[in-house]
């Protein structure tokens, strides 16, 4: 168990803007960021953070909470590896809680299961079993010790059960390994073996560093054994979703604001090794959308690097309407025949490639005419008509309308074809999109089941408020909540567990009187989801009386409004069930024929008023008592 100092430290630690600009693309709004949202489709962004109270909201999707939850959605990790990894992005060492002694099986997480792998093949390379391995990488690839160490680089033995053997030894879930691909079952014989055999391999990391898959390369001289093999996917390794090397490249992404796209893992180990480090590939897919989003919180611009044979040059010409359509411009460098960048940059150097791709550097819309004019496209009419259709069909994806009104003059100026022209091409692609996309638009992106909040009422949001809002002030409200906890029972679900949750946690804290619950650090605590995203909420809103606004901006005055405002919506918490039942019995009177019946209604109701009249009182007296001593 990490303890809740200790939690409170790292989250303070830590910025919330920071952190989340490693998977969404922040831009300044008033004291606040926004983005598009990470959690669906969308055209206007509805994400926003607020570094001032440490927390982030979705008004598209509802989803909120702070630093922890969001790395908990983003890397699909449980709560106390979201803290683990946010303290470690601190700088803060967190071993000591950490350290598991005494395994029993079935401890493990999928991600501690990867990790153990990871750390078993690439210890592997140490041991006289990964002399292939290590023969390959260092002497054959020449990658350096620390680019290897870096990367995490490992080694997969020949033999069957080398993986198997160890995770038993080791207390790892045969079950995991099962569930993530790392083991194959052998129907015949009713067991399992290793699933990577005699293959160099290449963990592959999430934006934020967690390894959540496997890539091997063969050393079998066997023409049947596929030269890569990717381990099974699962809900934490999609590789349309993922980018191999950008949890190491990212910061330079972002500092040069240009990324090198390549496609092998080799490549990529290659630039980096010579200082190039802002070099991603695609794992093994041609690009994809999901990838393009990813590349778009970073750069405002991609340079291509792939093989100049037919299979790289398509896969760079439907690349080029990815990006397109994320707002990143694309450019190409084409390599001399028969080289990639591995050969490249190991064979000439980090000058002489910079040199090379500044001086190759090809626009994509004179990549795109450069490829048709070689295939022989624009030497008929017909054809160049065709070419015009495609390249302008190019254009119409690009969100900026000055851009693509440039670009369009170029393509008339190239091409020598009218710009009037090429623009009723562009009308017609806009038309035709828009038509395709307006079914879709009303489905939101599959992002997994939603907790459905239960509808919360003004009253119930008041209250909520106020006692989430008074924890920054210190434990008066708290205090009063928790002497008198028995009294309220709230309809909603998740205002419930809020309430229970601070209540709890309060009584954890009360013995000392100096302590306070950090609520910005509090919110990845709540059990469910429901409960994090309806705090964040309304914390995220503006205050809920204007009497908030009124007060001088000073501690103990906000503290003394936040009680005030807890005890009004206390005070009607309590008070509404008797007015609805009040209401309620009035009704029945109304509507009663019978005279008996309804001289019975009518002594219900008189006890009732009475009741409502003394409790009424009572809380009035209690208020009144407890304003008098703050």
């Amino acid at each position: 168990m990490i303890p809740h100092s200790v939690i409170d430290d790292i989250r303070q630690a830590a910025d919330i803007v920071d952190i989340i600009s490693d998977y969404v693309a922040l831009q300044p709004a008033g004291r606040n960021y926004k983005a598009l949202s990470p959690f669906t489709r969308e055209k206007t962004p509805s994400f926003v953070v607020s570094p001032d109270k440490q927390i982030y909201k979705c008004f598209s999707t509802g989803k909120g909470g702070n630093v922890f939850s969001f790395v908990m959605e983003m890397e699909k990790v449980s709560f106390p590896e979201a803290v683990e990894l946010v303290a470690k992005r601190a700088g803060i060492d967190i071993s000591r809680f950490t350290e598991k002694k005494g395994k029993e099986p079935g401890e493990e997480s999928w991600t501690e299961t990867l990790r153990w792998t990871a750390r078993y093949y690439h210890g592997m390379l140490e041991k006289k079993e990964g002399g292939k391995g290590n023969a390959y990488l260092k002497e054959k690839r020449g990658l350096s010790e620390k680019t290897i160490r870096n990367f995490g680089l490992g080694y997969a033995p020949e033999g069957w059960e080398h993986l198997l053997g160890a995770a038993e030894k080791d207390g790892i879930p045969r079950q995991h390994l099962c569930e993530l691909g790392l083991l194959s079952h052998n129907r015949q014989r009713n067991s399992w073996y290793d699933t990577f055999r005699n293959r160099v391999i290449f963990p592959i990391f999430s934006v934020g560093g967690l390894v959540v898959g496997f890539g091997g390369r063969t050393l079998s001289s066997d023409p049947q054994a596929p030269k890569y093999l990717n381990s099974q996917e699962s809900r934490i390794f999609e590789k349309s979703k993922l980018l191999y090397g950008m949890h190491a490249a990212k910061n330079e992404i972002r500092h040069k604001e240009t990324a090198i796209l390549v496609e092998g893992y080799m490549d990529v180990l290659a630039l980096h090794q010579a200082g190039i480090c802002n070099a991603v590939a695609s794992c093994g897919t041609s690009l994809t959308q999901h990838q393009a989003k990813i590349l778009r919180r970073y750069a405002a611009d991609v340079l291509f690097i792939y093989d100049a044979d037919p299979a790289g040059k398509k896969s760079m010409m439907s690349g080029i309407d990815i990006l397109l359509a994320e707002g990143i411009t694309p450019y190409v460098v084409t390599l001399p025949e028969g080289d990639d960048p591995d050969s490249f940059v190991s064979r000439e150097g980090r000058e002489r490639f910079q040199e090379y791709a500044a001086e190759n550097r090809t626009p994509f819309l004179d990549f795109q005419i450069g490829i048709y004019r070689d295939a022989g496209y624009l030497e008929r009419t017909e054809d160049k008509s065709k070419v015009a259709r495609r390249i302008v069909h190019s254009l119409s994806l690009i969100p900026d309308r000055i851009a693509q009104e440039l670009y369009l003059q170029e393509l008339s100026e190239t091409l020598s074809i009218s710009f009037q022209a090429l623009q009723e091409i562009l009308g017609t692609e806009k038309s035709r999109s828009a038509r395709r996309k307006a079914p879709a638009e009303t489905r939101r992106e599959p992002t997994g089941p939603q907790a459905r909040p239960t509808e919360i009422s003004v009253l119930e949001k008041t209250f909520l408020k106020a006692l989430l809002e008074s924890t920054r002030y210190g434990n008066t409200v708290l205090d009063f909540a928790a002497s008198h906890e028995e009294m309220l029972e709230l309809p909603g679900r998740e205002a419930q567990e809020i309430f229970s949750h601070l209540i709890r946690r309060f009584g954890q804290i009360a013995s000392d009187p100096e302590e306070r619950i950090d609520i910005s650090t509090e919110i990845a605590l709540f059990e469910s989801e429901g409960a994090r995203n309806l705090a964040s909420s309304l914390l995220m809103e503006q205050p809920v009386s204007e009497r908030w606004l009124d007060r001088a901006n000073i501690d103990t005055e906000k503290a003394r409004i936040c009680l005030t405002m807890f005890l009004d919506a206390f005070r009607n918490i309590i008070l509404e069930p008797l007015q609805r039942e009040e209401s309620s019995i009035r009704e029945k009177i109304r509507r009663e024929t019978d005279t008996v019946h309804e001289m019975e209604l009518m002594q219900e109701k008189k006890v009732l008023d009475e009741r409502i009249k003394k409790t009424t009182s009572d809380l009035q007296q209690m208020i009144d008592h407890i304003l008098s001593r703050n």
